[in-house]
């Protein structure tokens, strides 16, 4: 059974793609791919940055989601529907991708030289989530991170043209530091899913249950191990932030705004008392904008 493609996606006979997937999936359409921006923790592609850039930001953003919602969300066989995304960023690569929002790829990768496997490091993120459920140790995440998390910077750092080693690592812990405030706010959303993020030795330290992270509230114990992952975050992102200052013009606002969307969510970890099962843990916009001021104008470190 083939897998099933909105958006017109794919016309017509193609040996290429895979034809033996056990079940269908679908692809949501590009337009409900790229609405999920306006919810993320920071300005993914804001109005002020140039045309180009944003182009290529949004560009990037929309293979991102489609990659998560593949591995995520999507029904059927996930795995066929991830060798299916392969597949067709082989093709961006070419010039000759079916699926639109690979499509939209294509200039993007061109122009702005993003390696390959900078790219799929994502599918191999998703691939990873359909077999490893929890993490034991803080180390293991963190190697999780490297997949799922800290390519999207590295393909930031082409776009704007910045692409080194020292600046790539800087970038890394930018990455990995949201990746972790993130799995702190859906905590409840990935047990659903039968996934935990937080590592097990850290659960055990805290002397927390799995069954405290889908309860109404958040116990004390819960609260404080939050914390303490929300703090540890906190820090790599600002062992991180010195990337802001090693940029100039148009790449220093982008990036600044995802280290100020970083700060912004801690700090509205704080105000909900580290509490993600009570309250949506979501950054406020105005603390988010402060951030993102300051550091474009000062840089990196506060």
């Amino acid at each position: 059974m083939v897998l099933s493609l909105p958006d017109d996606a794919v016309s017509g006979g193609d040996s290429g793609h895979p034809d033996s997937a056990s079940r269908s999936a679908d692809l949501p359409r590009s337009a409900a791919v790229l609405a999920r921006m306006r919810s993320e923790n920071f300005p993914v592609a804001a109005r002020i940055l140039p045309t180009g850039l944003r182009r290529h930001l949004h560009a990037l953003y929309g293979y991102f989601r489609l990659v998560d919602y593949a591995g995520d969300e999507a029904p059927g066989d996930r795995d066929a529907l991830l060798d299916l995304l392969e597949l067709e960023l082989k093709r961006a690569y070419q010039g000759i991708a079916r699926i639109p929002i690979l499509r939209a790829l294509t200039p993007t990768v061109a122009e702005c030289a993003i390696p390959h496997d900078v790219l799929v490091k994502l599918i191999d993120a998703n691939r990873q989530d359909q077999r490893v459920r929890r993490y034991e140790t803080f180390e293991d995440l963190v190697d999780y991170c490297a997949l799922s998390a800290n390519p999207v910077g590295e393909a930031v750092l082409h776009v704007v043209g910045r692409a080194e080693p020292r600046l790539i690592s800087l970038s890394d812990r930018i990455c990995t530091a949201l990746q972790i405030l993130e799995h702190c706010q859906d905590i409840a959303g990935d047990h659903q899913q039968d996934r935990v993020y937080l590592p097990a030795e850290d659960l055990r330290r805290f002397g927390c249950t799995e069954s405290e992270l889908i309860a109404a509230r958040a116990s004390t114990r819960l609260r404080g191990l939050v914390k303490f992952e929300v703090d540890r975050a906190r820090r790599l992102l600002e062992s991180g932030a010195p990337l802001v200052g090693e940029l100039s013009g148009m790449a220093r606002v982008a990036v600044a705004g995802y280290v100020a969307g970083g700060r912004a969510t801690a700090a509205a970890f704080a105000a909900a008392g580290h509490d993600p099962l009570r309250v949506r843990v979501r950054p406020s916009r105005r603390r988010t904008f402060l951030e993102w001021g300051l550091l474009s104008a000062l840089g990196g470190p506060r």
